[in-house]
């Protein structure tokens, strides 16, 4: 794999060659694993140390849940990296996980060092709430000079990560750094390179091991209450947890061990300190007493070491309760190498059985189980924003396919045109006689003629005035009760004149198809004559709009399905109604004069003409050409 370049240092075009470079070299196109973190990739190799001479090499595999031996890791090759092709050759093998890995997830536990680093004040740090924690947790990784109290430290040499005191009360410390060297990078770039040369995922992570431990104390003693003290003695240091009775995280210490001794000096006393500022002292009637010291280890004589000097403590200065939790015996981490604590968060049949318990529906281990606990001190994403993400990846490669079927269409496209034309070079017609075209060209003149007739005769044909139609207008514009006398009725049908040309039509050229056929448009008039009793006049008023107009054609066009009475934009129609008196109307008539002379009963007499124009362009306009 060649040297990859920040691509925010580089022009769109070397920009471009580079994500080709990559998803031609490397299987990031393909493999969703190159963006995935350790703890959820298949197959996973865990490393422990805490400084001392050996190193705890572990696999596990997701698929089976099942934790074994890793390879042997001399602590020289975790400093300078060396033999990483070996080691990586026996984990592709199906030795360690049962099957031969697809990709590998490598997290490196440090155990040998834990340091705290206060973390600034200020309005900009708030972290009262979840979100300004995430802030301030992502603030810390990408510019910790800018959120440390202490702005002298180097980020070449440290990484630093947020541990939340979700415990504590108002007017405390909420939070602190926990800081970790980055000596081991050299290592982990190497099994980077190394997986990028064999195709294959290999996504790494330096986490801290007490944070992972503390996390571990929700399955290793789910049922503790009142709040205490947690401590995980290390060959280096003691990490010691302050919980207060709800189980919430309310402090954190890093006690050094020196001389070689297995626990820190005055232990009891940074205890009982701890303990007073927690506020877990309490009183049993006897005096003063620190009643939940827990201690938690694999390694026996460290317990045994650790219970021998607080109970010596507790006979000469204060009264402390300790329990001995020992990892070697505990059935939680039975099947973990080295019984090691920090390993559980990462078993996915472990963080199945943490809710069961009291002390993992605290904020602190749900917080813990949900990240906080497994946070990356190898900052991968800076390694990952140097390459292309999985989406342009994809997209570059269906980029590829597109060009491709775009150069395979063209090709075809060329070979069908090349074909084309091939065979219309070697058509009959090349070979006819002047007189065999001349003979083709009048047939097909004679066929445009009937082909012309015909089209003039479909439009004479169509239904433009059908009597029926007429008479159901008449039924629906003057209803039986509607009061209406009708005396006369006329319908007529007019060309629009100015439509029709004023010469000759020009004729096709020889052998080609002649245009349609010419139209001119109509006018059809509708004539109402007749008498009007009052309650008619609101019918003819309505019918004196274009809006009840409209829906009268309409009407009569959905009850008769003659489309030459559907409503279109084109066709313009209109009404002119005259309303007058009845000269003939006598109030005073008796019925036998109404029976002999109707006209006499209505006060109203009224014309309306309806008409209608249907333009050049209706399908209803009438050819100007004869037939035949």
């Amino acid at each position: 794999m060649s040297v990859i370049t920040d691509p925010y240092d580089l022009k769109p075009a070397d920009v471009y060659r580079q994500a080709r470079t990559v998803a031609a070299k490397t299987s990031r196109g393909t493999d969703g694993n190159w963006y995935r973190d350790p703890g959820d990739i298949a197959c996973q190799w865990h490393i422990w140390f805490d400084g001392g001479r050996e190193v705890c090499s572990a696999t596990f595999s997701r698929s089976d849940n099942c934790w074994r031996q890793g390879p042997p890791l001399p602590l020289a090759s975790l400093t300078t990296g060396d033999d990483i092709q070996s080691f990586l050759g026996d984990l592709m093998s199906p030795t360690y996980f049962g099957h031969k890995p697809r990709a590998l997830g490598v997290i490196l536990h440090v155990a040998d060092e834990f340091s705290l680093a206060e973390v600034a004040s200020g309005p900009e740090i708030a972290g009262e709430t979840a979100d300004d924690l995430n802030v301030l947790r992502y603030n810390l990784v990408d510019s910790p000079k800018d959120f440390l109290a202490d702005r002298d430290v180097s980020v070449d040499t440290i990484s630093w990560r947020l541990l939340p005191f979700w415990g504590a009360p108002g007017g405390q410390t909420r939070y602190t750094a926990v800081s970790l060297p980055r000596s081991r990078e050299t290592f982990l770039g190497k099994l980077v390179e190394g997986g990028e040369e064999w195709r294959i995922p290999v996504r790494v992570a330096v986490t801290s091991a007490p944070m992972e431990a503390l996390a571990s104390l929700a399955l290793l003693k789910p049922e503790l209450r009142g709040g205490g003290l947690i401590a995980f003695p290390y060959l280096k240091y003691t990490a010691v947890f302050a919980l207060n009775a709800s189980g919430e995280l309310r402090s954190a210490r890093s006690l050094a061990h020196r001389g070689g001794n297995p626990l820190p000096s005055s232990f009891g006393d940074i205890l009982w300190n701890m303990g007073v500022a927690a506020e877990l002292i309490t009183n049993d009637g006897a005096g003063q007493l620190l009643p939940n010291v827990v201690i938690i280890s694999p390694n026996s004589a460290v317990l045994n070491e650790a219970v021998r000097d607080l109970e010596a403590y507790s006979l000469k200065r204060q009264r402390i309760v300790t329990h001995a939790l020992d990892l070697s015996s505990h059935p939680t981490t039975g099947s973990l190498p080295g019984n090691r604590p920090e390993f559980l968060p990462y078993d996915a049949g472990a963080a199945s059985q943490v809710g069961s318990g009291s002390l993992s529906k605290s904020e602190t281990f749900r917080s813990l189980w949900d990240g906080w606990a497994t946070q990356n001190f190898f900052n991968t994403a800076k390694i990952d924003t140097q390459y292309p993400t999985l989406a342009d990846l994809r997209l570059l490669r269906f980029s590829s396919w597109f060009v491709g079927l775009l150069g395979i269409s063209l090709v075809a496209m060329a070979g069908y045109g090349i074909y084309g034309l091939f065979t219309a070079m070697r058509h009959p017609s090349w070979e006819l006689t002047e007189a065999q075209v001349s003979a083709t060209k009048a047939k097909h003149e004679k066929l445009f003629v009937e082909e012309k007739q015909i089209d003039v005769t479909d439009l004479l044909m169509k239904p433009r005035s059908q009597g029926w139609t007429t008479l159901e207008l008449i039924m629906q514009l003057f209803p039986e009760d509607a009061g209406v006398r009708l005396e006369d009725f006329g319908y007529e049908v007019k060309p629009v004149t100015a439509t029709v040309p004023a010469g000759p039509r020009p004729k096709a050229a020889p052998g080609t198809k002649p245009a349609g056929p010419q139209t001119f448009g109509i006018t059809r008039e509708w004539t109402f004559k007749g008498l009007a009793k009052p309650k008619a006049l609101d019918l003819l008023n309505n019918l004196n709009s274009q809006r009840g107009l409209t829906a009268l054609f309409d009407q009569v066009f959905k009850a008769t399905n003659d489309s030459s009475l559907a409503p279109d934009p084109s066709r313009q129609v209109r009404l002119v109604l005259t309303q007058n008196t009845n000269p003939r109307f006598d109030v005073k008539a008796s019925a036998g004069e109404a029976a002999k002379d109707p006209s006499l009963t209505f006060p109203y007499a009224f014309e309306a003409v309806i008409s209608q124009t249907l333009t050049e362009k209706d399908p209803l306009a009438l050819p100007t050409g004869k037939p035949f």
